[in-house]
């Protein structure tokens, strides 16, 4: 994803926490199972394109990683494959792919309790005032009914800003809707070829099951920021390009965000969100100069 000019937007209730981030200038990272999605990190496993000669060589590179003394990997494997069945009268394939996927269980769970996500709705074209921004779904379900409010970034400046102030790196992903009603699939051949190998491609596919969400949430045009570490991640208030103040939102909450967004001084644009009168759709009126 190209993310020069790109902007983002982060629909917020308007209780403390929401203040506090946005006057403090800080992104909270969350772990998966803290997100709204009941099918938030879920996948399914496929055995799809594996043969026992290639499971041979997965168990001799797992025995690689605890040699035997006096006999190499693969023909401490060889003679493995050899005897099981006869000594168990179980398949080979079965005893290994057991192995796998309890290795690939508990190496998947250990990457979503690693990995932190920070969700952004992506603007879907140029125009001033975009889908996701005039969605009122947008507004409904994460802006406290339409009494919350709405804060506009540029993504690339965001990026770079939370990288730089807690040096740290962030991985970016835009969510990719199922239309097939079927959960992310990590190949267990990928799996099971990286331990081989020795090298992430099976990392690389996990993280791809956690930008994969059902085809209803596609109104949220969702990007997400991935991080290894979670909680109050501090960004320069330059990133800041626009927020958006329903008409609903309560006196107080709309005096608190225009004094502190005076005090920024960053140049950054406040809108008023209005519901049309004999429409249904939502209008926007600029209250600073």
């Amino acid at each position: 994803m190209n993310s020069k000019n790109i902007r983002v937007f982060k629909f917020r209730y308007g209780n403390e926490n929401d203040l506090d981030a946005l006057f403090e200038n800080y992104m909270w990272f969350s772990g998966l199972s803290d997100l709204n999605d009941p099918y938030e990190g879920y996948a399914s496993f496929s055995k799809e394109g594996i043969d026992d000669d290639f499971r041979e060589v997965f168990l001799a590179a797992v025995y690689a990683k605890e040699p035997t003394d006096g006999v190499s990997p693969s023909k401490e494997a060889q003679i493995y494959r050899k005897n099981y069945e006869k000594d168990t009268g179980r398949s080979f394939s079965d005893y290994v792919d057991f192995k796998a996927v309890k290795v690939i269980e508990s190496f998947y769970a250990e990457h979503k309790s690693d990995f932190k996500i920070l969700s952004l709705s992506l603007a879907k074209d140029d125009h001033e005032h975009p889908a996701p921004l005039n969605n009122m779904l947008m507004w409904s379900h994460y802006a406290n009914g339409f009494k919350g409010f709405c804060v506009e970034y540029d993504f690339d400046k965001l990026r770079h800003s939370i990288e730089t102030k807690n040096a740290l790196q962030l991985a970016t992903s835009q969510v990719k809707y199922a239309t097939d009603g079927k959960l992310p699939v990590i190949k267990m051949k990928t799996f099971m070829q990286s331990t081989i190998d020795d090298s992430r491609d099976s990392s690389l596919e996990i993280l791809d099951a956690f930008t994969r969400k059902e085809q209803s949430w596609v109104y949220e045009n969702e990007v997400r920021f991935m991080s290894e570490q979670g909680g109050k991640l501090y960004y320069e208030p330059s990133c800041i390009n626009a927020v958006y103040i329903s008409e609903k939102t309560p006196s107080w909450l709309k005096n608190s965000l225009l004094s502190n967004l005076a005090i920024k001084n960053a140049g950054i644009k406040i809108f008023l969100v209005n519901l049309h009168s004999s429409e249904y759709k939502i209008g926007f009126s600029r209250i600073n100069a």
